[in-house]
């Protein structure tokens, strides 16, 4: 093989891997997702701080902390190993919406365009594809717990350690039927014993 083959090939394999990797290279991120005014499907006359404490529930069992709360919102905030999202939770006696707030390495970019092989650009702003995920699972339990919410809203010390609990023990049962062990009914009626206590 001659010299001059040689610098082609060098020069011609680098350009080729550069379009081999390029789709995968941006597919970690995507449009952010914010969860629009969505029916929680909590009973009818459920008072509003019932509804709170079954987002709190919901939140708590995907690891998700409410850093702070006015009437009708809360601040919640996701921390896993460097990455942190953070969201505010609204609600009322119908509904509850998501929106992003902020977030620490999840390549959040409020500018991006991305232009996908049919050269239509999708308009940002973009995130990690991992947020979107947390935020699908965070909504569906919102909508779990408040079909079933707690009976009171915790006011003293020992009933937020008794509401901490009962969150612990939820994320484990949400972990088994997220991995098949339990299904959907079983899940839903040893959630309904737990926040009947």
């Amino acid at each position: 093989m001659s010299i001059r083959t040689r610098n082609a090939i060098s020069v011609l394999i680098p350009i080729l891997m550069f379009f081999v990797l390029a789709p995968t290279l941006g597919a970690a991120s995507s449009t952010i997702r914010n969860i629009a005014p969505t029916h929680h499907f909590a009973p009818a006359g459920t008072p509003l701080a019932t509804i709170s404490a079954a987002i709190k529930l919901a939140a708590n069992a995907h690891g998700w902390i409410i850093t702070q709360e006015t009437p009708g919102t809360m601040l919640a905030t996701l921390r896993i190993r460097t990455h942190k999202a953070i969201v505010t939770i609204g609600f009322d006696e119908s509904n509850y919406w998501i929106e992003y707030r902020d977030s620490t390495n999840l390549d959040y970019n409020p500018n991006d365009r991305k232009k996908t092989r049919t050269m239509r650009a999708i308009k940002g702003p973009r995130i990690h594809r991992n947020y979107n995920i947390w935020i699908a699972q965070l909504a569906e339990s919102i909508m779990d717990y408040a079909r079933y919410p707690p009976k009171s809203f915790p006011t003293t010390d020992t009933n937020c350690e008794n509401l901490l609990l009962i969150a612990d023990e939820l994320g484990k049962l949400d972990a088994l039927r997220e991995r098949g062990v339990l299904t959907r009914e079983e899940f839903n009626r040893q959630k309904a014993k737990l926040l009947a206590q």
